[in-house]
């Protein structure tokens, strides 16, 4: 699906965690696929669709069922349809629902139903606005095989309701947030602003990286294969956007270095290998102070073989710039202090540990970094310790 989409913007607004109901205005069947596309690259799950229990009959059964859609009954009693909506938001996931009640390929949209933010306001969770436009040519009204088209998608800063007003009161107003949000979002789907679409390749890739970071953070349920898939797929969505961000690039290139650690056939591995520095450099040629570029090519310098053309005094030419650049993160001294110690500078090695002690450790990941430069330095301080009695000795003789 990720082929038919002209660009994607406002990833940034989809929670990472936790259940919402995401409503959209809907145009075509193929807009399920898209959605669940998108919010896979950011959650790394799957959303619930929910469909009309009309629509579960014969060989589209199959259909629906491939889309977790999830049927409902609209001439069931409300408790029934209430169960299932509850069912699914208790277990964390995302509820899609298209308050328009059926497709609608053209505009004006069709007046809304209330369901949506019933449900929303009945389990507290957030409603999180979506405008897609295209899908309608993808799949059209009536046909069975997808045709030649792209769409475009836009979504908007979640929707909470305002506990001030009574019940009533409440799903209303947020029912006419909802709406005027996704008003506002279609215009921006028909739009063509190449400042905006810059915008939003760059807002894609810092979700990626978010992904990323939570892989590694210790702390994560999901597995790293799970969040490497999700990086990837968004990786390729902000490339929609702008084919030639270096922010993808860079990305991209991490992934690649996360896949060769994994590899097993040497061959494979290497072929990465080159692939990751081949990546990191054409970015660094075009931006030589870009931060994770020069983390990853330092990186590479210092994990790759000489054979393959790493070199330490590289290593360290280049972590030293991404420290400089990098602030507070301790990783970026880290790593330097461990090229300084694979080149035997120990002293500079031991001033880069003591930065990493000294710098803030706000979470997991920072405060093992932080034990590990504490483990290294204690190292460093013994063996200069012995080394100094062994000179005393020595002189002694």
């Amino acid at each position: 699906m990720r082929r038919h989409l002209a660009g994607v913007s406002g990833l940034e607004h989809i929670p990472t965690q936790g259940p919402f109901v995401l409503v959209s205005n809907h145009t075509s069947f193929a807009d399920h696929f898209i959605y669940e596309t998108l919010l896979y690259g950011v959650r790394g799950d799957r959303a619930a669709f929910l469909t009309k229990a009309d629509s579960f009959k014969g060989m589209r059964r199959l259909w629906f069922d491939a889309m977790n859609a999830v049927p409902v009954d609209r001439s069931a009693p409300a408790r029934a349809v209430l169960d299932v909506t509850d069912r699914v938001l208790a277990a964390g996931q995302v509820l899609v629902v298209y308050p328009e009640g059926t497709r609608n390929p053209e505009p004006p949209m069709l007046e809304f139903k209330d369901g949506a933010f019933r449900f929303a306001e009945r389990a507290g969770v957030p409603v999180v606005p979506a405008a897609v436009w295209g899908a309608q040519d993808i799949l059209r009204k009536g046909s069975r095989l997808p045709h030649r088209g792209h769409a475009t998608v836009a979504f908007g800063p979640p929707l909470t309701a305002d506990l001030e007003l009574r019940r009533s009161a409440r799903i209303k107003d947020l029912q006419d947030r909802a709406e005027a949000s996704i008003t506002k979002l279609l215009e921006t789907v028909h739009a063509v602003d190449p400042a905006a679409r810059d915008a939003a390749a760059r807002a894609t890739v810092q979700v990626a990286d978010k992904v990323l970071e939570l892989s590694m953070s210790g702390t994560d349920t999901v597995a790293p294969k799970v969040r490497h898939d999700q990086a990837r797929t968004l990786v390729r969505l902000a490339r929609v956007n702008d084919p030639a961000s270096l922010d993808a690039q860079v990305t991209a290139a991490r992934l690649t270095g996360l896949r060769a650690l994994k590899s097993r056939l040497l061959p494979v591995k290497v072929l990465r290998i080159l692939r990751m520095r081949s990546g990191i450099h054409n970015v660094l040629r075009r931006d030589p102070d870009r931060l994770m570029a020069l983390y990853l090519m330092g990186r590479w310098h210092l994990e790759a073989p000489s054979a393959l053309g790493g070199r330490r005094t590289e290593a360290i030419r280049h972590l030293e710039n991404a420290e400089r650049l990098g602030g507070t993160d301790s990783r970026y001294a880290m790593a330097h202090a461990e090229a300084l110690l694979a080149a035997g500078r120990r002293d500079d090695a031991a001033n880069a540990l003591t930065r990493v002690v000294q710098a803030p450790a706000p979470d997991l990941r920072t405060r093992r970094r932080q034990e590990r430069a504490r483990d290294q330095l204690a190292t460093l301080g013994a063996s200069a310790q012995g080394a100094a009695a062994q000179h005393t000795a020595e002189g002694a003789r």
